[in-house]
């Protein structure tokens, strides 16, 4: 079932025909970056091997490492792609679910890791260490497989990781802060997986971060360019992080600068990135076009914090047109108590905003999960709020979820099962 079909009768909106064409957009979005589909267009076998993209690799067994949030599809795809040629494999997901015979299955913590993600990690790199000769180690990567795949350097614990996730994540600093110190924090990360593998490896990424193949999942087969590696000291300095593990972070640094590739014996292979939140914004505007309404793709990734992303999306959509957007925002959380998620804060941003207008905006995470709630973000229109004090309140105590409930609000679809950012459509044509 989609947004559109089963999204729309539990939403109280205005224009149903307008709010109904915006959710059969974000279902266009998702259909463009579904995992399984993408992995088996990438993947063909051949005589000898397979050919990832356009390399081909010489290969008498596959083993597969999926991990993040597409996990269980992009395993599917490979699978329906390799099908005999892959003889074991891992997947690593947030949530249980039917993988292929020749994978096991870990559901570890997100967005904190926990002792599944660790366990995780190990098995990772026991599957990377033991790859032969004949044989390539295929990582399918996607968003949130940072968390879901961890084991801590040397001197941490997974209390440590958790404290230094959590206190960047509640900060508002942005992914490629915090991956920097999930790097240093970790023994798979910034391409310390692939130098564990003594065979060869191909890795092929849905993004939710950028076309960098190693940012996503702060990259464990893909080790950091100059321009994504950086100092984890100076990012817990200006995010305010202190502690004994942060001390432990800048201690590791001193001592050992960043690499900005792999230890001899260790070599990445070929990395593809098959999606991007940008695959999905330009999905949108395709069905949009398509059905008559003008739209546009704005050029440049969502970014910054929410309530300033929201007045500039605002104000940068031309009247009578559809703007999308793509990327992903932060929220610094205040109040301690509130109950909501980056997508969610931003519809009621939004919502304040166009109040007593004819415009809608519509505000959703395409994995289906906006922070520690069950909605995926929020549709608002100019109806939405009738009682700008309370909904000022909510916001600047992060609070959004239950003022968008109450308004009706709310998008909720579950686990999507991919992973492409944030997707935000402001429609001026009302």
């Amino acid at each position: 079932m989609g947004l559109a079909s089963g999204q729309l009768k539990h939403l109280r909106s205005s224009d149903p025909g307008a709010a109904g064409r915006l959710l059969a957009a974000a279902d266009a979005a998702l259909a463009a970056v579904a995992p399984a589909r993408l992995v088996r267009r990438a993947l063909a076998r051949g005589r000898g091997g397979f050919r990832a993209g356009g390399v081909f690799l010489a290969a008498e067994r596959v083993a597969v490492l999926a991990f993040g949030k597409a996990a269980i599809g992009m395993s599917w795809g490979a699978d329906q792609s390799l099908g005999p040629l892959i003889s074991r494999g891992l997947a690593v997901s947030h949530e249980a679910g039917e993988v292929p015979g020749w994978a096991e299955l870990i559901a570890a913590g997100h967005p904190i890791p926990d002792r599944e993600s660790v366990r995780a990690g190990r098995a990772a790199l026991a599957l990377a260490e033991s790859t032969g000769p004949d044989e390539v180690l295929l990582c399918l990567v996607s968003g949130g497989g940072s968390a879901l795949l961890e084991a801590p350097a040397a001197g941490l614990d997974l209390d440590d990781v958790r404290y230094l996730n959590d206190r960047l994540i509640r900060s508002g600093a942005p992914i490629e802060a915090v991956n920097q110190v999930r790097r240093a924090a970790s023994q798979v990360k910034g391409g310390k997986l692939a130098a564990r593998c003594p065979g060869r490896t191909a890795t092929l990424v849905i993004s939710d971060v950028g076309r960098d193949p190693a940012v996503v999942a702060s990259g464990p087969t893909v080790p950091p360019s100059a321009a994504s590696g950086g100092g984890a000291g100076g990012v817990l300095d200006r995010f305010g992080v202190d502690g004994r593990a942060a001390d432990h972070i800048r201690r590791l640094e001193q001592d050992q600068p960043p690499r900005l590739s792999p230890p001899p014996g260790g070599a990445p292979g070929p990395a593809l990135v098959l999606a991007d939140c940008f695959t999905a914004g330009r999905a949108a505007v395709r069905f949009l076009s398509g059905s008559g309404l003008e739209a546009e793709l704005h050029p440049g990734p969502l970014a910054g914090r929410a309530t300033d992303a929201v007045r500039g999306a605002l104000a940068a959509a031309p009247e009578g047109k559809a703007l999308v957007l793509v990327g992903e925002t932060t929220v610094e959380v205040a109040g301690g108590g509130g109950r909501g998620g980056r997508n969610q804060h931003a519809a009621l941003a939004a919502a304040l905003e166009i109040a007593g207008s004819t415009r809608r905006f519509l505000a959703f995470g395409t994995d289906g999960i906006d922070g520690p709630t069950d909605a995926a973000g929020g549709l608002v229109d100019g109806g939405t709020v009738t009682r700008p004090a309370p909904a000022r309140r909510a916001l600047e105590t992060c609070d959004s979820y239950p003022c968008l409930e109450a308004a009706g609000a709310l998008l909720r679809t579950g686990s999507t099962g991919t992973n492409a950012a944030d997707l935000w459509i402001v429609d001026k044509t009302g």
